[in-house]
């Protein structure tokens, strides 16, 4: 009888510590959605130091510009770095506080960037643009996914429950 009593209450120690886990575990999510609609396009588990890039081309230049974002410790999406090929109308052209300004790999690029981006992040893709979304293995073409939109970046917070649970439903 005592022996039933010890591991009932061990299995209710279990429970409460999975329920625990599971409520208050927070997990970060990178979200591409269009706008207004709102249907996920990409869902991805972030952690803090995980970066993205952005790749478009120029409107005015028609070359190729590269951003580069960092998640950073408090899940704040923050632009690092910036490349492009040329000088031109619209291409960055000065530096700010600690950036410096360099050309590597047959590039110009913004270095030492440290500008924390507002979330949701809203984002022009144009049809012939060739917007790229770069995310570890990942690749997407944006402007054959949704053409002419706007999109939102944003980074979420789910307790484990919620995530898991998005993961059976969606996939």
């Amino acid at each position: 009888m005592l022996k039933n009593r010890y591991v009932a209450l061990f299995g209710l120690f279990i429970a409460i510590i999975i329920i625990i886990i599971l409520f208050f575990m927070s997990i970060y999510t990178l979200e591409l959605r269009p706008f207004p609609d709102g249907e996920l396009i990409f869902k991805q588990k972030v952690q803090s130091g995980d970066k993205f890039i952005l790749k478009y081309t120029h409107s005015v230049a028609l070359t190729p510009v590269w951003e580069i974002f960092i998640i950073d410790k408090d899940y704040q999406i923050v632009l690092i770095e910036t490349d492009f090929l040329d000088h031109g109308a619209g291409l960055p052209y000065a530096t700010f506080d600690k950036e410096i300004f360099v050309e590597e790999e047959d590039r110009f690029k913004i270095k030492n960037m440290h500008r924390i981006i507002p979330t949701p992040i809203y984002y022009r893709i144009g049809a012939i643009r060739e917007n790229i979304f770069y995310f570890k293995d990942k690749e997407i073409n944006l402007s054959s996914l949704v053409g002419d939109r706007l999109l939102t970046l944003e980074i979420n917070r789910n307790n484990l429950f919620n995530y898991l649970r998005g993961k059976l439903v969606n996939g």
